[in-house]
């Protein structure tokens, strides 16, 4: 069995040393200085050290977007406390309600050009230098905000911050996926909503208590903590690879897997399979022809009709008017402790979702999460319906507000997956520059939905809305219970296998991708009695 363990080291690790196997009841080996060790990088006490090793690493590089993602959930929730305070001191820098909206929405309208740009960027300078150029605009904006004098820097500084945050979103999202193992990645790539609703859940704090000029300065402070961080996480291997920094790739795995053996496996299949792409791709092609290959169209549909049904189930509508719903049930209550609130249940939402996504399928967290939404908001509408030309009753608040709480708890998982789709669908080879685009389309579709709801509201009121919110969530549910492949466990590589196959619908797809339980590659199993 001695001779089996050192075939199976050197396989992965090839060595230039000679090792001298000396009998005995350790498995030891010797080198010609005649110093004696253990070969620990196969005994199984050290390779559960190297999995632990590996899982912190990976944590702690998640953790460095984490704060970044955060940093630029700021700016998203800072209008609520600008524009209240700059309404109450008028004298200060006027504004009506015309310049009010565009203080709140032009935000997202800048986060789809910094998405644009955030794709080629991420594939020519890669994922960490990206993120680490978010952090420029995002604390000019900031800044510039901190000493505005009129609302023209005020708007120039929201269009910057957003700028900013359209940066972050794609290559933040593919950076947790290509560095995260695939029984880890469940976790780590939905924590960036938990850090963007505290974000939002901080600034929502701060500018309860200080001014709004102070909470500018202060939102300095994260994205400066960010880029130190960022700077100390490695590159992710897969861009490092395709760029032929072999050397720096194996260093970054090493890093990020907890052993070199680990590592060198895994970097022996992400040249295979690079190998093998290369063969079959033409080297002319751009990225609309490669878009309309199967392994990267059937993703590119699925993602975008999703967040299609996505947005008109409510899922941003209802964070941006979450307090004025309430108010339509009859409620008495303080603002800010109400945006506070609201902030505080999502970010408990978000969390609570990362845990469940260790535990539950994907298909199966879309499925509940969209029926739950769609049962929730058809509930409410149906009252509202019942209730409509009666006076308001202590009751109404009650059954709205439920209804609405039990909307936002099962709608989380339908505003987190967006992102963690475009993470693990796209073929690695366009998955920045995909990401990117994605993300713009989806904030200008946001941009013009939000700047339309007040219209459609007043049309169909609010009980109409909720209907179409409930409808567009069922038919959500049947849409991703048709097509949406599962990824919980899977490689990234395996994933894109499965959409080069033949299988438009989940229930085509080879039986041999649900039988596939990926784990970490796990030490070797020996008899100690046949060792020794």
């Amino acid at each position: 069995m001695s001779a089996e363990r050192d075939d199976e080291y050197l396989k992965f690790v090839p060595h230039t040393t000679s090792y001298h196997v000396v009998p005995g009841a350790e498995f030891q080996c010797k080198l010609g200085n005649h110093n004696s060790r253990k070969l620990s990088t196969i005994d199984e006490q050290d390779d559960d050290v190297a999995n632990r090793r590996g899982i912190i690493n990976q944590i702690l590089a998640t953790c460095a977007v984490l704060i970044l993602s955060a940093a630029c959930g700021m700016p998203i929730g800072f209008s609520a406390v600008l524009l209240p305070q700059l309404t109450d001191n008028s004298t200060e820098i006027p504004i009506d309600k015309d310049s009010g909206a565009w203080i709140a929405s032009v935000h997202s309208l800048a986060t789809p050009f910094g998405s644009l740009l955030s794709g080629p960027l991420a594939d020519y300078l890669g994922r960490r230098k990206t993120l680490i150029i978010s952090v420029i605009p995002l604390c000019i904006g900031w800044s510039t905000l901190a000493i505005a004098k009129d609302l023209t820097f005020v708007i120039i500084a929201r269009f910057l911050c957003g700028f900013a945050t359209g940066i972050l979103g794609g290559p933040g999202q593919v950076y947790i996926a290509e560095t995260a193992e695939p029984n880890l990645r469940s976790l780590l790539i939905c924590a960036p909503y938990v850090a963007y609703s505290s974000g939002i859940l901080l600034v929502y704090s701060l500018g309860s208590t200080m001014y709004w000029r102070s909470v500018a300065w202060c939102a300095n402070i994260l994205p400066l903590l960010a880029m130190v961080s960022i700077f100390c996480i490695p590159e992710t291997p897969a861009w490092l690879l395709r760029n032929g920094f072999d050397k720096r790739a194996m260093q970054a795995l090493t890093f990020l897997r907890g052993s070199e053996i680990n590592a060198q496996k895994e970097l022996n299949d992400m040249k295979q399979r690079l190998a093998k792409e290369r063969v079959t791709t033409r080297t002319n092609e751009n990225i609309f022809q490669l878009c309309c290959q199967r392994a990267a169209l059937k993703p590119l549909v699925i993602v975008i009709v999703f967040s299609l049904l996505q947005m008109f189930s409510g899922t941003f509508i209802v964070i941006f008017y979450a307090i004025d719903m309430i108010s339509e049930f009859g409620a008495e209550f303080n603002p800010k402790k109400a945006a506070i609130g609201t902030a505080a249940v999502r970010v408990v939402c978000c969390m609570c979702f990362c845990v469940i996504l260790i535990f539950v399928r994907r298909r199966n967290i879309m499925i509940v999460s969209g029926i739950g939404s769609g049962m929730f908001c058809l509930a409410l509408s149906a009252f509202q319906y019942a209730r409509h030309g009666q006076p308001k009753m202590f009751y109404d608040v009650l059954v709205g507000g439920g209804c609405l709480l039990g909307y936002i708890i099962f709608n989380t998982a339908l505003m987190v997956m967006p992102g963690i789709m475009i993470g693990e669908l796209f073929p690695a080879r366009i998955r920045g520059r995909t990401a990117g685009g994605v993300f713009a389309s989806m904030n200008v579709a946001l941009f013009i939905f939000a700047k339309i709801f007040p219209a459609l509201q007043a049309m169909l009121k609010m009980r109409g809305v909720f209907l179409v919110f409930g409808v567009s969530s069922l038919l959500l549910t049947v849409f991703m219970g048709m097509f949406q492949p599962e990824t919980k466990g899977r490689s990234l590589e395996h994933i894109e296998d499965y959409f080069n196959g033949n299988n438009w619908l989940w229930f085509r797809r080879d039986r041999g991708y649900k039988t596939v339980n990926l784990q970490p590659l796990q030490p070797l199993k020996t008899n100690r009695g046949t060792d020794a």
